[in-house]
């Protein structure tokens, strides 16, 4: 028979960890019940090749870079919320080429930096860029190999 002194015992054991266990499964819980923000996607900006034009050209060493070429439009959720994803690939002063993020929020430029593995930059298609007036040119369509 057990006396009433080992079930007082036993529970001061467990209640305080039973407690923190359930607190901790109810504020887990909440935190997953949040729902997702779905932003529609709006229509892109309408000269964003002039808005990413003038950004480069406040580079500082800009007259050293060549080759510019920027890539299609992509609505993403980053940092500053939901923005135009533009990436710019260049050749820098060493002839290496370097990939930059530009994040527009209508037709402003939200944030800017080089790119980073979930920006996906190097993947995209690019069609060439003028950096002088902001045109921006016509993708060449992909041509198909047959697949016999």
């Amino acid at each position: 028979m057990m006396r009433a002194t080992a079930w007082r015992r036993i529970g001061t054991t467990y209640l305080p960890r039973a407690a923190a266990l359930l607190a901790a499964a109810i504020m887990l819980a909440s935190c997953s019940s949040v729902p997702v923000e779905n932003s529609t996607e709006p229509a892109p900006p309408p000269n964003y090749g002039k808005t990413i034009a003038d950004a480069l050209r406040k580079f500082k060493e800009f007259r050293k870079y060549r080759n510019f070429q920027i890539s299609g439009l992509r609505w993403v959720d980053a940092a500053t919320g939901w923005n135009w994803l533009i990436c710019v690939r260049y050749d820098d002063d060493r002839g290496l080429a370097r990939f930059y993020a530009f994040f527009l929020d209508g037709n402003t430029v939200a944030n800017a930096r080089y790119d980073v593995r979930v920006d996906r930059c190097p993947e995209q298609q690019y069609v060439p860029f003028d950096v002088t007036t902001g045109t921006v040119g016509v993708p060449t369509p992909a041509t198909r190999q047959p697949i016999y």
